[in-house]
């Protein structure tokens, strides 16, 4: 039995449809396997991308945190910036203060060393009047009978008041508390009384005074330009150590009378 020509071509044609739908079927197949792959690789990049972006949250809520308190600190350390800048003035004012108190302090200084100086031969004129004076008292007490005697408290107060050498004018340097001294002292002996120079050491300059040894009160200090008693001791001011006049009150003077010692001449 022949096949017809018709019926061959159409096996031939549908013999080619089938191969050719095999082949596109096989190809489509590993396209969508192509897709798959791809779609996977996708998700897996996505999953990754969106893990990156979850950790990237976290760093950014981190940095932010991180900068809050960075803004925190910033502002902690303006104000103690402005506290510092503060006290640098109030410093820089205080060391503006302690150089003018050091100007001060040694233009005072220079003062005082003059001061000293000029004390110093105050002091050095009234060792010199002293021992005039002592050279007096040896010259009338030897070869001119005088007999001194202590007086009595009253004595004392009696020719002290009579007295004027406290009306005398204190000028420096021609007349001064040694000359007070000596007069007074002069004119105790003229009157057969008793009557030693004293001398008084402060730390810078010095004084005199008189003293009389009575026979019922014992060693009186006289302040022979006032003729007020003197309550004197060692290691205290002499303005503290005069005995004032009701009504009177000694103020301190513009130097240190300190008492360091004293000396007592007969």
């Amino acid at each position: 039995m022949s096949t017809s020509p018709r019926r061959v071509l159409l096996s031939v044609f549908l013999t080619l449809v089938i191969v050719g739908l095999l082949g596109y079927g096989f190809f489509a197949h590993n396209q969508l396997n192509d897709t798959k792959k791809d779609l996977a690789a996708t998700r897996t990049e996505l999953t990754t991308t969106q893990a990156d972006l979850a950790s990237s949250q976290v760093s950014l809520a981190n940095t932010e945190i991180e900068l809050a308190k960075a803004q925190g600190d910033l502002a902690n350390s303006e104000s103690e910036l402005s506290a510092t800048q503060n006290d640098l003035q109030s410093t820089n004012q205080q060391l503006v203060d302690k150089s003018s108190q050091l100007v001060k302090a040694q233009a005072d200084y220079v003062m005082l060393e003059k001061t000293l100086d000029i004390e110093k031969e105050s002091f050095s004129q009234l060792q010199s009047n002293l021992q005039n004076l002592q050279a007096s008292y040896n010259s009338l007490t030897t070869g001119y009978g005088y007999v001194l005697r202590d007086p009595t408290y009253q004595e004392m107060k009696t020719f002290i008041a009579a007295d004027k050498t406290d009306t005398n004018t204190y000028v420096d340097p021609t007349y001064v508390c040694e000359d007070f001294a000596y007069d007074v002292r002069v004119h105790a002996m003229q009157q057969k009384i008793r009557c030693a120079f004293v001398t008084i050491h402060y730390p810078d300059s010095a004084h005199a005074i008189v003293a009389f040894n009575t026979t019922d009160k014992g060693i009186i200090y006289i302040e022979p330009q006032s003729d007020e008693e003197v309550n004197l001791h060692a290691g205290y001011h002499f303005y503290q150590c005069i005995i004032a006049e009701p009504g009177y009150y000694y103020a301190p003077p513009g130097y240190d009378d300190t008492i360091e010692r004293f000396n007592v001449f007969w």
